[in-house]
């Protein structure tokens, strides 16, 4: 339960934002470059989040725009949108990711105000997380770890007092990064150097009224051109559609705890997700969650090296992290969950019944994503599993609270669609945009994000405290 509370009030630190006047937001007219000066330089991932971006435009929507912000910003009568914490709310927020331990460690830096009020809310809300100050601003680490806790915190405390190689003699992020845009990141794919493909890029997010503009640019290595660009087209009738020539995804995850991992390079891949059956089992046959997971999915890959999926493909089966029946040809997780598949020296696939693949005449598509959320949702379905059923109280209290979830899920799902392309334009530049469409297209993309973070953290809350179904 305090790991549970530890991430949430970290969410509220920061997704939500906080509400201001516009003639305040108008004294505020540039963010401090000098937070960039602890980023560390090995980080792999930076985010900034313009934070008077958006009470700006918070701001506005509160004064001129009442009725609307109200409706989609329910707050109870003691209830604060933003937590008094003693940061510098018009200060830009700072995350960023190293790896540490070989763990992926996320931390995030914030502007401070008032250092004994920021302690006290880290006291009541957050007594065990780890964290360290300067004279200006704040570390906090977001990420759980526990083994060398000691090591990481001198790690923190040597970034604040300005000891470890700074980020900027990297890359000038005070020259790359776009004030005007709510949310910038800088990132360097992790890969090994053999499967790298996408030296590093930078993606701008804008925040418009009915939708949020993704834009940016990657640089790829040198003689990338000679790689093929997508040759699947999206399947348009999907809820969840990806497909890449570029070797970005490592692992096969359905939403769930099952996943496939430390998948080989491949020259191909074609993802499409349309939802999941999930039935209810019995507790006593270990699962982290009581349901069997059978997700409506198909994947495919072009295998460049058939020995490196050999070893992988032998690797899972040792491990038990799949079982195979190589006459039917069918695949089982951990979790219960089972593929028809198909397995040569030029393809890997998993699929519930077929793969049907058109092809794509985009010469210049290197990835392409569509997500649809409503029809996402929709597929969703329970059931109780008929051959290892749970007790009645356990199948009407389980599928109860999953179903609601579901129906929780559908009210904050406020976003339309999600759309996103990689596409070469020369030797030297591949460009990035990408649409995140919402469904109320006379509202605002800050409050309609406002409310989802808050929906979220309310969902997380009630779910995960156990509160619901009591």
């Amino acid at each position: 339960m305090q790991k549970i509370k530890k991430y949430l009030a970290i969410s509220s630190l920061l997704i939500a934002l906080p509400i201001s006047t516009v003639i305040a937001s108008l004294f505020v007219l540039e963010s401090s470059k000098e937070i960039y000066n602890y980023i560390p330089a090995e980080s792999d991932l930076v985010i900034e989040i313009n934070m008077r971006n958006f009470i700006a435009a918070g701001a506005y929507q509160r004064i001129f725009n009442e009725a609307y912000f109200n409706e989609k910003i329910v707050l109870e009568d003691d209830e604060k949108l933003v937590p008094e914490t003693g940061l510098d709310i018009f200060s830009s927020v700072i995350l960023f990711r190293e790896q540490w331990s070989e763990q992926n460690i996320w931390m995030a830096i914030f502007g401070v105000e008032d250092r004994t009020i920021f302690e006290t809310y880290l006291k009541e809300e957050l007594p065990n997380i780890h964290y360290c100050f300067n004279d200006s601003y704040v570390i906090v680490q977001v990420t759980p770890h526990t083994e060398n806790q000691e090591t990481l915190n001198a790690h923190m405390a040597s970034i604040m007092a300005g000891e470890i190689k700074s980020f900027k003699e990297r890359v000038n992020l005070a020259d790359l990064f776009v004030d005007t845009k709510e949310i910038n990141c800088y990132i360097i794919p992790q890969s090994s150097d053999e499967n790298n493909q996408l030296i590093s890029g930078n993606l701008s997010f804008d925040f418009l009224n009915d939708k949020i503009a993704i834009d940016g640019e990657f640089t790829p290595v040198s003689g990338f051109s000679e790689n093929q660009p997508v040759a699947y087209a999206l399947d348009e009738n999907a809820a969840f559609s990806v497909r890449s020539s570029l070797n970005l995804f490592s692992s096969i995850y359905w939403f769930s705890d099952d996943r496939i991992q430390n998948i080989p390079k491949y020259s191909q891949m074609a993802l499409d997700y349309n939802g999941m059956n999930l039935f209810m089992v019995h507790k006593k046959l270990g699962y982290s969650v009581p349901f069997k997971q059978f997700p409506d999915l198909q994947v495919h890959f072009d295998i460049i090296e058939p020995k490196s999926w050999h070893t992988f493909f032998d690797t899972l089966t040792n491990k038990k992290t799949i079982n195979v029946d190589t006459v039917t040809k069918i695949l089982i997780t951990k979790m219960g969950t089972f593929f028809i598949y198909e397995f040569t020296d030029k393809v890997f696939e998993l699929m519930r019944r077929e793969v049907n693949l058109a092809p794509c005449e985009d010469e210049n598509l290197y990835f392409a994503l569509q997500l649809k959320v409503a029809p996402l949702l929709d597929n969703i379905k329970f059931a109780v599993d008929e051959q290892n059923p749970p007790s009645t109280l356990e199948q009407s209290l389980g599928l109860m609270v999953a179903e609601g979830m579901v129906d929780e899920l559908r009210i904050m799902a406020n976003i339309d669609f999600l759309n996103f392309e990689l596409r070469l334009e020369d030797e030297t530049n591949m460009m990035a945009n990408g649409t995140v469409q919402m469904l109320n297209g006379k509202g605002n993309s800050v409050v309609e994000s406002i409310a989802i973070g808050k929906a979220a953290i309310g969902f997380i809350t009630s779910y995960l405290s156990g509160e619901v179904g009591e």
